[in-house]
């Protein structure tokens, strides 16, 4: 099988690593092409295309495929992916955002043969905008959601079946595949738990509590830096780290953690690549999710539950969907309160904390796989085809 697929962004986020893992492993058996976008003034190289070239996947550059629509560079961009259909021949055209849709829509009118398929990541699931609708009527021919509530959303929007969507009174098949991560790679065991803590300077009586996110003001740093002060003086052994960066991150998290004088109890190892990443989630005791972020699908905390670390998440959607309250973590209210009783127990209780830390990685080993997801997808193309 020839695959195609089409990101229209340039930088390593939202659903990249998904889509490219996804990629990666149908090349194993399939010819792939992944064919990501160009920064705008073409000078920052792209950050997909090295991740891309590291697992093997073949890559084809020269297309703008900008995350928002650019009339000039979109007209271009379907000009060159009409070549590239003549020339590749693709069985499966995989769009996995709005405007890599919108052009392939376009240009496949110009070439016969494919399948366009489309992944919608996002807890609202395909987008119920005008824009949206009119590139879905012009070319959809199957739908991939990621979570429940996304497939509930696009019937709410489109109508249609469990496993169809309604596009202008004509039903187009559709499948939920739960996004998977690389389960080799996010496994405790491959860790020494004692140096990770050291390097982060954290003693034996410590009970660590995680944050991997990137400091923005919707992420709800203030409730955090609230429940801190008051769970610093109920539990002098807890910390909390944060492991990301942002353009807020000095006004929002390090400056306020001056003010109020949490230094010892707030750790900040900031951004954190490769294995340097894994290796500091096995230093944790727990994790803490408020608020997804550009990736609907909120991949950091499945990386987490992989790890094993028992997840504290807001009622916020998709969170209850992923973690299964009392068995896989705990769902709390997204206020100061909320968050000090969730994790008041997870620093008190080391036994509700190892047993929601096993269902954690139970529930990630059995939905959370790389290699079953793209399996699923593959089947969903075989679907189309035959």
């Amino acid at each position: 099988m020839k695959i195609l697929h089409l990101f229209a962004n340039w930088k390593w986020t939202g659903p990249a690593e998904p889509a490219l893992n996804t990629a990666a492993v149908q090349s194993e058996s399939h010819e792939v092409l992944f064919v990501s976008g160009a920064s705008k003034d073409g000078v920052e190289p792209s950050k997909i295309v090295p991740h891309a070239q590291a697992r093997g996947v073949a890559t084809v550059e020269g297309f703008h495929l900008s995350k928002h629509a650019r009339v000039a560079a979109n007209r271009e961009d379907v000009r060159r992916l009409v070549g590239l259909l003549r020339e590749f021949a693709p069985d499966v055209v995989h769009c996995h955002l709005d405007n890599d849709h919108r052009i392939a829509s376009l240009a496949m009118r110009e070439v016969p043969g494919g399948k366009l398929v489309r992944t919608a990541y996002d807890v609202t699931g395909l987008s119920s905008g005008f824009r949206t609708r009119r590139v879905a009527r012009r070319r959809l021919d199957g739908l991939i959601v990621t979570l429940e509530t996304g497939r509930a959303a696009t019937l709410e929007h489109y109508g249609g079946s469990e496993r169809t969507v309604s596009i202008s009174g004509r039903p187009r098949p559709m499948v939920l595949v739960e996004t998977g991560i690389d389960l080799a790679r996010f496994d405790a065991s491959r860790f020494d738990r004692d140096a990770a803590r050291e390097e982060l300077g954290l003693q034996p009586e410590h009970v660590a509590v995680g944050i991997v996110a990137r400091v923005q003001p919707h992420r709800r740093f203030e409730i955090v830096l609230d429940a801190v002060e008051q769970l610093a003086a109920i539990h002098p052994h807890f910390r909390l780290v944060v492991a990301g960066r942002g353009t807020h991150i000095e006004r929002l998290l390090l400056k306020p953690v001056v003010e109020r004088g949490l230094g010892g109890s707030v750790i900040t190892p900031g951004y954190l690549e490769g294995d340097a990443y894994p290796r500091m989630l096995a230093a944790m005791d727990a994790s803490l999710f408020l608020v997804p972020g550009s990736d609907g699908t909120c991949r950091a905390l499945r990386e987490q539950m992989a790890m094993g670390l028992p997840p504290l998440v807001t009622t916020r959607p998709p969170l209850p969907e992923i973690v299964e309250e009392g068995l896989a973590g705990l769902v709390v209210d997204e206020t100061t309160d909320g968050l000090v009783r969730g994790v008041s127990r997870l620093v008190s209780e080391p036994a509700l904390r190892k047993r929601l830390g096993e269902g954690a990685a139970t529930a990630a080993r059995e939905r959370f796989d790389t290699r079953a997801q793209a399996g699923k997808v593959l089947g969903f193309y075989e679907t189309l085809l035959d």
